[in-house]
């Protein structure tokens, strides 16, 4: 089977076709604007913030380090200074993990090499803790690393990895935006408000500006997710599985709970898969298959074929990754390491059932306030921030849902008064199949924010800190709930469905992240905490590699690139937000597709089965809620019943093609939009 001609493609979508593009184009700057925000606060904190400051850094530092010299570390191996300032033992001293171990138990350096030598005897936190997660991360950022050791300036590549994870935390907001343009397609306003909201929110900005690999993870897995729904969305194709192939194994590779986060993505491939095939199967005419091949139901061999998705998935993401982790449980005992490095850093806390974790509010305040940076600095006009977004966040949502409640039972009262509606035929196979898409991604993007909330939960029961960071590869769905509880709020439309909500919360949040951080230095320095936020910000950024004579101009153009990002955010959304109001009011939608079976930007149109026979040629062929009874796109009637026509005979097509059926000649193949 041929795919859809584009020129075809534009003729039959008409002016949905024609209003994709420019929806694409400001779905795309309102990206851009939420990587300027996050750049214009990132780049604050990765040249203000001094080196190896915040506690884990040098570690993720360490590994990458003993990745350039070609070696994978342990937990028992010990850090080495080998960029200026940098905790640990001298760059030319190696000790052997054993060695350092019993040192560590016998809490003496009697058995330290001469060049270990030191008044403190080694500690945990002279380790490399961090070796229980798999090396991708520490491959991408042993690139910078190397690079300045090579050429002297090692401090230099340590600023460069820490841009580099900048650019990383960037992706994670383009991954965010695609996996909400997928999961609501005719709502495009949110999926820019999400990048937004995520790439201000203060915790992940303290770890995409600095060396961890926490932004590579949320990247990786954020876009192992959108994958999968890409591939329930279009179908199974080329274009669709290897994505899904190469994003699946990278994800699991990208931090210690990477495998984790894979698990509920492995069988979802499988059955979108199943139903991409069954959906296939139904629109393809019967009427020369043989009694036998009638009699299979096109679900058996659909099933089969999801079967074969899931397994070949699974296989592939457990040799590419497997070894890690199996490497894990034959050194520290689990997959990922948690109980090893629990009993290494005791809370005082000891075990807890997961249960009791799970149900503790005070548990969650602190992981919410982590959210927005140090739990215990949170306080002021920050702590009021936080509490106001939280609050205006769950008040939309309620209005939301029931808006939509309502707009359920009405919808149930007009089926139930017109009883002939629809054709009297009910809902079709394809109706059947976009409804249990439109449930598979709900259902993945749930699963994939739950495998988040277990690590956390997981790793504080086992006896460990209740880190919020490791929370973060749920933040795109709470990023998106935010902004779906912005659009929601009771506000004239002009403000709701403009974005102005969400703006106002876009730059509350980023406003929170530059007062924690102006905060955060003045913990480490006390000489800065009788400054304001900006003397803060501005005296951290002159005692480094900034110096004092740029730091006032290096404030200035970050403000500046914050102020733009804010105006094109705006811009964005409410360019995004008129499309979908013109599509209200009867054009057709941006992308071409109902509230939430269309097709996004880029996506081919399919073609199915329209009511009387008909091929509709659209976003899945749903009745989207702005055209009620019209199927979107173009209706196309068969050449003949059951038979098809010869090809370079029909006028269906500009190169012969025909419409009804398959025909070996030239020309003759169905036009099913495969």
């Amino acid at each position: 089977m041929s795919p859809l001609r584009p020129e075809r493609t534009a003729a039959h979508t008409g002016r949905a076709g024609r209003g994709a593009a420019p929806a694409g184009r400001w779905l795309a700057l309102g990206v851009v604007a939420a990587g300027l925000l996050l750049v214009s606060v990132g780049l604050l904190g990765a040249f203000a913030t001094a080196p190896f400051a915040s506690a884990d850094e040098a570690q993720h530092t360490a590994y990458a380090v003993e990745i350039t010299d070609g070696r994978l570390p342990e937990l028992d191996t010990p850090v080495r200074s080998t960029v200026p300032g940098m905790p640990g033992l001298p760059a030319d001293c190696r000790v052997p993990r054993g060695t350092a171990r019993a040192a560590i138990d016998r809490a003496g350096a009697g058995s330290l090499p001469t060049c270990a030598a030191r008044d403190a005897g080694l500690s945990n936190f002279d380790l490399v803790y961090t070796a229980n997660h798999p090396p991708l991360f520490y491959l991408l950022e042993a690139v910078p690393l190397g690079a300045g050791a090579a050429a002297g300036h090692p401090l230099a590549g340590f600023y460069a990895a820490r841009v580099l994870n900048l650019a990383v935390g960037f992706a994670a907001l383009v991954a965010t935006a695609l996996l909400v343009r997928l999961l609501l397609p005719a709502r495009p306003d949110l999926a820019v408000a999400a990048a937004a909201v995520t790439g201000v929110t203060g915790a992940f900005v303290a770890i995409a500006s600095q060396v961890y690999n926490d932004a590579l993870a949320v990247a990786l897995i954020t876009a192992a997710t959108a994958a999968t729904l890409a591939l329930a969305r279009r179908g199974p194709s080329a274009r669709t599985l290897l994505p899904v192939a190469v994003l699946l194994p990278a994800a699991a590779l990208s931090r210690a709970a990477g495998a984790l986060a894979v698990l509920p993505l492995v069988p979802a491939v499988g059955i979108a898969v199943a139903l991409g095939r069954a959906g296939s199967a139904a629109a393809r005419p019967r009427a020369r298959a043989w009694p036998r091949a009638r009699a299979w139901p096109g679900w058996g061999r659909a099933a089969m074929a999801g079967a074969a998705a899931a397994a070949a998935a699974g296989l592939l993401t457990a040799l590419s990754a497997g070894w890690f982790y199996l490497r894990n449980v034959r050194l520290y005992g689990d997959a990922t390491g948690t109980r090893r490095i629990a009993a290494m850093f005791p809370t005082g806390s000891g075990h807890r059932p997961a249960g009791e974790v799970a149900t503790s509010g005070d548990f969650w305040w602190l992981v919410y306030r982590g959210l927005y940076g140090r739990p215990t600095l949170l306080a002021g006009l920050p702590i009021r921030v936080a509490a106001g977004i939280g609050l205006l966040t769950l008040l939309g949502l309620l209005i939301a849902a029931a808006g939509s409640a309502v707009r359920a039972v009405r919808a149930v009262r007009d089926d139930s008064a017109e009883p002939g509606a629809g054709g009297g035929g009910g809902p079709g196979p394809e109706s059947g199949r976009s409804r249990a898409v439109e449930v598979l991604c709900w259902v993945v993007v749930a699963a994939q924010a739950l495998a988040a909330v277990a690590t956390l939960v997981g790793f504080t029961a086992a006896g460990g800190a209740p880190f919020t960071r490791y929370l973060l590869p749920a933040l795109p769905v709470l990023a998106l709930a935010v902004a779906a509880g912005c659009s929601a709020l009771p506000l004239p439309p002009a403000l709701a469905r403009r974005g102005v909500p969400a703006v106002l919360v876009v730059g509350a949040l980023g406003g929170t992240a530059a007062i924690m951080l102006g905060r955060e230095l003045a913990r480490r320095d006390p000489a800065l905490a009788g400054n304001d936020t900006l003397g803060r910000l501005r005296g951290a950024l002159a005692a480094g590699v900034i110096g004092p004579d740029h730091a006032p101009l290096f404030l200035g153009a970050l403000a500046m690139l914050g102020l733009i990002g804010l105006l094109l955010l705006g811009t964005s959304i409410a360019r995004l937000s008129v499309g979908q109001e013109s599509a209200s009011a009867g054009d057709p939608p941006v992308d071409g597709g109902g509230q939430f079976g269309g097709a996004p930007p880029g996506e081919r149109p399919g073609v199915l089965a329209a009511p009387g026979g008909g091929v509709g040629v659209g976003g899945f062929g749903e009745r989207g809620p702005q055209c009620p009874g019209e199927a979107v796109g173009e209706v196309v009637r068969p050449a003949g019943r059951d038979q098809p026509d010869p090809g370079g005979t029909t006028d269906d097509l500009a190169n012969g093609g025909d419409v009804g059926g398959h025909h070996p000649r030239a020309g003759g193949e169905r036009l099913q939009g495969r």
